[in-house]
C-alpha cells in the first residue's frame, strides 16, 4: 500500500463523482460544517499512520535478531 502525499493549494479544487452511499458516509464521518475535503484528508492521513504502522512492525520482525531485548540490558 503506498503512502498518499496530501498536496493542497488554495482555491485549487475538483469535482468527483461519488455514489449517494459515499457521499451519506463521507457525511457521517465528518463533523458539523466539515467540508468532504477535509473528511478524506482525515481518512487519508488514517490510512498512511496505519501503512507506516505496518511498514514498522514489519520492518521489527523481518530484523527481530538485530534487536536486543529490553530483558538483556
Amino acid at each position: 500500500m503506498p503512502i498518499v502525499p496530501i498536496i493542497s493549494y488554495m482555491n485549487d479544487t475538483i469535482t468527483i463523482q461519488v455514489k449517494k452511499t459515499t457521499r451519506n458516509a463521507l457525511l457521517a464521518l465528518g463533523r458539523m460544517y466539515e467540508d468532504y475535503n477535509s473528511v478524506i484528508e482525515g481518512l487519508i492521513r488514517e490510512h498512511n499512520s496505519k501503512v507506516l504502522v505496518e511498514h514498522s512492525c514489519n520492518f521489527v520482525a523481518e530484523r527481530k535478531d538485530e534487536f536486543v531485548s529490553i530483558d538483556e540490558l
